[in-house]
């Protein structure tokens, strides 16, 4: 027995698919989830007040992405409006603030560079008429999902992080580096007389 796949509620569908973009770190996984996430055009973009079509953000995002090694997203809260009150997780309006830390592939003085981007996004989901599910056969479900973004509204601030350096380790200069507050030859003893 099948039965067709439990769809997750729009804040929860809008949170997995940010997450899936902020931490795709090679072009082809960013392009799926860019995908799965952004309607075919013509999707309304508008991101600090300026218009952009799909292909300038999916190109502006991925170019902000280039050289990351890797990111950790936190939602700091979402709200979410059906379409219509009897389907509630098949279309509506999205509100969603993100912080993401963002780590580089680049090195400063052997510290990693990372910044931190704070976003706001308003987004309107919809079921998107460009997707068409796969045909199966009678009785067999399938997993389709044809939620898309076809509207965003972005306020968006990055903030370079400091960069933490590793420090020496005192007690042996020529060992490993050690975490600021460890000593890792035990207590030191005060000079004797």
């Amino acid at each position: 027995m099948t039965s067709n796949i439990v769809l997750l509620p729009l804040t929860q569908w809008a949170e997995g698919r940010l997450t899936d973009i902020f931490q795709a770190t090679d072009e082809q996984t960013f392009g799926d989830a860019f995908d799965a996430f952004v309607a075919a055009e013509p999707a309304s973009i508008v991101v600090n007040g300026q218009k952009l079509t799909r292909a300038q953000y999916k190109s502006q995002l991925w170019k902000d992405k280039f050289l990351e090694a890797g990111a950790s997203v936190q939602y700091l809260g979402a709200v979410s409006v059906p379409k219509d009150e009897n389907k509630p997780v098949e279309a509506g309006e999205v509100g969603v603030f993100v912080s993401a830390t963002i780590d580089s592939k680049l090195l400063v003085l052997g510290g990693p560079e990372s910044r931190t981007v704070t976003l706001s996004l308003n987004l309107i989901v919809i079921q998107d008429p460009t997707l068409k599910p796969p045909t199966l056969p009678t009785g067999v479900h399938g997993d389709f999902d044809g939620r898309r973004v076809s509207s965003i509204t972005a306020v968006s601030t990055t903030n370079q992080n400091a960069i933490l350096l590793p420090l020496p380790n005192p007690t042996n200069p020529g060992g490993p580096i050690q975490p600021p507050g460890t000593n890792p030859g035990g207590p030191i003893k005060p000079p004797t007389a």
